[in-house]
């Protein structure tokens, strides 16, 4: 099966006809040959696809005109629709030294609440809980302690996150093909219902790249096992999350085609834009690295959507580049165009979670080493602060090419009902202008949040919010975000090679409201 077919399938899902531009190369052709399952439903739907798709002209580069349509949401994710991760690498570093109890982390975290927090990881396959204070390491695993585990625990309940947590899924009687051992998995499950803790549960992390594959169907029987072991605990957290691929849709198919409809609550895979050790600064605001990603998001959201229509599609880990991100790149201004890019498309195809890997460690976090914010917290603050759980469409907005990059949600509280939020990227070393051809946007007043890089250096780890430094006040506490007002007119003008937001305070449009 060819991601071509995902592609389209999708987007007559989330768009429900209101989608009109579709590239001539994504033109659905004979393929998906045989009788799977997931294609049959696809061919189900081919000659109505057909029918739908215009004729198509030259594709632009850049969008000189933004229509929204304002009628109806075009999708809704969820509240904690931008969520993060810790690698569970760190309990093996006893938490890599965070320290959870830190008023300043406990106020950065906050700041990004409502969230949901991931630990797991590669590691996550080699972690064993001892419930004993003993720490012990046994072969290439390694221990959590009860005290580990509490730290987090009370972390999460503390900020108000919610919490999701990766099983040892290659524990197994005997490796390889033998089925899951869920004897340790058991003892945490029993010891956090023992402590009133509510944990959601994942079982193996990337099960694709295991060294020696367990096939995807006896994987699926694992979350069997794990579903029966969740209700006999009586554990407090029900909701099970899988199969957190990296990257072979064949594998998440033919996983989640073995599962009974409703047994997990989310579908999951993961994302990354390519290696650490071989990113280049460019990447991060070349259109079509951007646009890659539509090619996964929208085939993995057509499978789990033919397969699992009860369950969620979460992107369950993320971020710029993989292997911990590129230094000087992953966390510099920069790499917030891959961040708010991947944002919008994945609102706008219908994902409900994205986890940014991670909170607090690696090139890629949004925390450093020394647990400062890096700029892709800043980002990642203001959008929890703008940005709602309606999503608008807008033309052209899945359009390959695309150097002015533009996604709108409905705002967020304080804003009043019907105030619109545009996220906006300008790709290119030019200043973009845009013709507001909406006229509620065109006759409202506007917010400006825009965000630039110290001294103009795109690898600065410094951002400015409309001219003025970001920073904690304190060392602290979260600053004010203190938009620049701009007047109502029929044009948007872009700033270059930046990003930011819009926010249109007095549209009253009926998606909206």
């Amino acid at each position: 099966m060819t991601r071509v077919c995902g592609f389209l399938f999708s987007l007559i899902l989330v768009c429900g006809g209101v989608c009109k531009d579709i590239s001539e190369e994504w033109r659905l052709q004979n393929i998906c040959p045989g009788s799977g399952r997931l294609c049959a439903r696809i061919h189900e739907v081919q000659a109505r696809i057909e029918q739908k798709l215009p004729t198509q002209g030259k594709r632009k580069l850049t969008i000189d005109q933004i229509v929204l349509n304002v009628s109806a949401p075009i999708s809704e994710v969820d509240p904690q629709f931008l969520s993060v991760t810790i690698d569970a690498g760190d309990i093996s570093r006893n938490w890599s030294g965070i320290t959870f109890t830190a008023q300043r982390i406990i106020n950065m975290a906050r700041g990004l609440t409502p969230a949901m927090l991931r630990v797991g990881g590669t590691s996550g396959d080699f972690l064993i809980f001892n419930s004993s204070t003993e720490e012990t390491v046994q072969r290439t695993n390694f221990t959590m302690t009860p005290q580990q585990w509490d730290e987090v625990n009370k972390f999460v309940e503390t900020v108000g996150w919610d919490f999701v947590f990766g099983l040892n899924a290659l524990l197994r009687t005997p490796y390889p093909n033998g089925s899951w051992d869920s004897d340790n998995a058991r003892m945490l499950l029993s010891y956090s219902t023992s402590r009133n803790y509510t944990v959601q549960w994942e079982l193996g992390n990337e099960p694709d790249l295991w060294g020696t594959p367990i096939p995807a169907a006896d994987h699926a029987k694992d979350f069997l096992t794990l579903q029966d072991l969740v209700v006999q605990e009586k554990t407090l957290g029900q909701m099970l999350v899988g199969p957190d691929v990296a990257e072979i849709l064949d594998y998440f198919t033919k996983f989640i085609e073995s599962l009974p409809h409703g047994l997990l609550n989310a579908t999951t895979y993961h994302h990354y834009y390519g290696r650490g050790d071989e990113a280049k600064l460019s990447q991060c605001y070349d259109v079509e690295v951007l646009d890659s990603f539509i090619h996964e998001a929208v085939s993995f959201q057509a499978s789990s959507v033919a397969l699992q229509p009860k369950a969620s599609m979460w992107l369950g880990e993320t971020s710029s580049f993989s292997g911990g991100g590129a230094p000087s790149i992953s966390d510099t201004f920069v790499a917030g165009f891959m961040w708010l890019d991947k944002l919008g498309i994945a609102a706008v195809i219908g994902h409900k979670r994205v986890f940014r890997q991670d909170f607090i460690g690696g090139s890629y976090s949004l925390l450093d080493a020394e647990q400062n914010p890096l700029p892709d917290y800043w980002l990642s603050l203001l959008y929890k602060k703008l940005v709602g759980t309606r999503v608008l469409f807008v033309k052209d907005s899945l359009e390959l090419g695309r150097q002015l990059r533009i996604y709108a949600h409905c705002a967020k509280p304080p804003y009043p009902s019907g105030s619109v939020v545009l996220l906006l990227l300008n790709t290119n070393f030019t200043t973009a202008t845009a013709e507001l051809l909406n006229e509620e946007l065109a006759s409202s007043t506007r917010d400006v949040f825009w965000l630039s890089p110290l001294a103009g250096d795109l690898i600065s780890t410094s951002v400015l919010l409309n001219g003025v430094l970001l920073e904690l006040v304190g060392n602290r506490d979260l600053p004010h975000l203190v938009p620049a007002e701009d007047s109502r007119g029929s044009s948007l003008s872009v700033p270059s090679i930046s990003f930011g937001f819009v926010v249109f305070k007095d549209t009253k449009i009926p998606a909206c409201t």
